[in-house]
């Protein structure tokens, strides 16, 4: 299965990366990042290639091509700065979307699955007034909004998932797994395993809360765990 990927520098993305690498399942992956790598991934089956964009709204025919085939995306761009925060969570995303169901990368008559990494405590209404975290929440909100909107007029060709993820913590951290839920934790390699997970196989639900998201992500690391002895 070959597979889109933005932010493989990030904290997440990065994460979500390794995991695609070590997924029998993943045979490509077309990274897409605005810098090179900062160290190289251990890749023996050669699936890996980066494509360093600097304008995340607009795809060449050229980058459309090598795309071709690609049967999901996840989306796990992170944030530089407040001041690109809503071109990179709103406009980047629903333009790459866009570009990848417009130009049927999936092939004619397949779903294309975006895998929207969004946050917690989003906000879809515009009008709402919220007590904190105002801009940022509504901002997911309203890249959800537009995802599923865009699902509706392309229901042949889209299906649209939103990854809602608390705190993620590192891969070794210290705190406590059995306190995760009542902090609305999760670890990143939980994360990972889920969003990859949900690229390949879907989800019976569209929109993936963190208890979810730390559930099955740990089944499904423990699963191969079990798969690789």
């Amino acid at each position: 299965m070959k597979i889109l990927l933005t932010g493989p520098t990030g904290h997440i993305g990065s994460n979500v990366l390794q995991a695609a690498l070590l997924h029998p399942a993943i045979t490509s992956i077309i990274a897409f990042s605005r810098r090179q790598l900062p160290t190289p991934f251990p890749d023996p089956q050669n699936k890996l290639q980066l494509i360093i964009q600097s304008d995340f709204t607009h795809y060449s025919d050229d980058v459309l091509e090598v795309c071709a085939g690609a049967e999901a995306c996840i989306w796990g761009m992170g944030v530089a700065n407040m001041e690109t925060r809503r071109s990179i969570i709103v406009d980047s995303a629903i333009a790459a979307a866009r570009a990848f169901v417009d130009a049927k990368i999936a092939g004619e008559g397949n779903k294309f699955r975006f895998v929207h990494l969004s946050g917690t405590f989003v906000e879809k209404d515009q009008k709402k007034s919220l007590w904190f975290m105002n801009e940022g929440r509504k901002i997911r909100g309203e890249t959800e909004v537009e995802l599923m909107k865009m699902e509706k007029e392309h229901p042949e060709a889209l299906v649209a998932y939103i990854a809602r993820p608390g705190v993620v913590t590192a891969t070794n951290s210290f705190f406590p797994a059995l306190l995760e839920p009542l902090a609305r934790f999760i670890n990143v390699d939980d994360l990972a395993a889920k969003m990859l997970d949900t690229a390949i196989n879907g989800h019976h639900t569209q929109t993936l809360e963190v208890d979810v998201l730390r559930g099955e992500g740990k089944r499904l690391r423990k699963q191969s765990r079990v798969d690789s002895q």
